[in-house]
């Protein structure tokens, strides 16, 4: 029954048979409505959760609405616009909203309760944070377990943009550094996604109560790594707390501030 409430992203089509024999949840990214990933599904492949992490276009709300509704098999849908409240509010499946650096309260959260069935928590929080907005949640939520962490969206192509500036041949895919701060940086044509080069991993998940469903994000692992921390084997992959053991949180000294 614990496998069932792993929430996992298919990155990968070598995967799927081992990941439906352990009965994990299966979470596709919907091609054409997706960033930050390099395998993205047709609507008629998809027969569990569908992805949808893109800020949509009137116009592309209008075709996601078609091609939800032409397809009975979807079982959920995990979403970060708000615009697709209104399509898929007819639809009888589980509704997860992802916000990640918005999802920081109980408040908040308790509210978007309203229209979805789940909210995933934001990964910006410290583990004691985490665990007091379990308690106080009106239901259960979506908690992010592993993974490179998201860090930016933009809609423009920044790495086509900074090839053709440079006058150097084009990379979808390039990692990237600001000194010891080290990133992943991926691009389709609907923009550019930024993430940590370490993925997240939230060890000590197994006792929290009212979660929906524990999220995996194995993007850009292969298959052995994949299988390998479903089951909380980590050690061959380079792996962070973020900030799990420290609130952010900063009280400015005297003298620092002269606004």
């Amino acid at each position: 029954m614990e496998n069932e409430k792993k929430l996992v992203v298919v990155t990968s089509k070598d995967i799927i048979n081992d990941l439906r024999e352990k009965d994990y949840t299966l979470l596709y990214p919907l091609k054409s409505f997706c960033v930050g990933y390099n395998l993205e599904f047709e609507i008629t492949e998809i027969d569990d959760f569908v992805l949808v992490n893109r800020i949509l276009t009137n116009a592309d709300i209008l075709k996601l609405n078609d091609l939800l509704h032409r397809n009975n098999k979807i079982k959920g849908i995990v979403f970060d616009d708000l615009g697709v409240l209104e399509v898929i509010k007819d639809l009888k499946v589980t509704k997860i909203l992802m916000l990640n650096h918005l999802a920081n309260s109980s408040k908040a959260i308790n509210y978007y309760l309203d229209y979805v069935d789940s909210v995933m928590i934001s990964t910006d929080l410290a583990n004691t944070e985490i665990k007091e907005i379990l308690k106080k949640s009106n239901k259960p939520l979506v908690l992010y377990i592993f993974g490179p962490i998201p860090l930016m969206y933009s809609r423009r192509t920044l790495l086509t943009n900074y090839h053709k500036y440079h006058n150097l041949e084009n990379e979808r895919l390039m990692d990237a550094h600001i000194d010891e701060k080290y990133f992943r940086i991926i691009e389709n044509d609907y923009g550019t996604y930024f993430y940590t080069k370490k993925y997240f991993y939230y060890e000590d998940y197994s006792n929290l109560d009212n979660i929906l469903y524990y999220y995996f994000n194995p993007v850009f692992l292969d298959k052995d790594k994949i299988l390998a921390c479903l089951e909380g084997k980590v050690d061959n992959i380079d792996t962070f707390d973020f900030l799990l053991k420290e609130k952010t949180i900063y009280k400015l000294k005297s003298g620092d501030y002269h606004g």
